[in-house]
């Protein structure tokens, strides 16, 4: 009977091993989803704003500035104690319409990359630094 339960803990032991790491696994997906999410929020807030750099030159063919929808896509995150830092690429689509706001058409999209530092802030991430710049160094 020992010999039996010694098996049973050998077999047991392996299995276990492979649910913390598949749990491991699918934490590390949500946790990039969510950083993913938090630079989206970052890049649309920028889009939003009146002073956003593809507002600067008008539209061609008589068109107005609308809206822009912001996308991420993170490539890279390294975490060190309570922050990650981030590489995200940007991908920002403008949109113009006629001048009731009706006809949104998409034009050149904005692409970019960018390194961001954040910090959990509750359920939500904080952004504490913009690390962009390093990149082009």
């Amino acid at each position: 009977m020992g010999l039996a339960a010694a098996a049973a803990v050998l077999v047991a032991v392996p299995g276990g091993l492979v649910v913390k790491s598949q749990a491991a696994a699918a934490e590390r997906k949500a946790e990039w989803k969510s950083l993913e999410h938090a630079a989206e929020e970052v890049f649309q807030r920028r889009a939003d704003a009146p002073e956003a750099q593809w507002r600067k030159f008008p539209p061609s063919g008589g068109k107005i500035w609308n809206q822009a929808d912001a996308r991420a896509d993170v490539s890279v995150v390294k975490r060190k104690g309570d922050q990650f830092t981030v590489d995200v690429n940007e991908i920002t689509i403008p949109y113009a319409s006629d001048t009731y706001g009706r006809k949104l058409e998409p034009t050149t999209p904005y692409v970019g990359s960018n390194r961001f530092v954040f910090e959990r802030d509750g359920d939500h991430w904080r952004l504490v630094k913009d690390l962009t710049a390093q990149l082009s160094k």
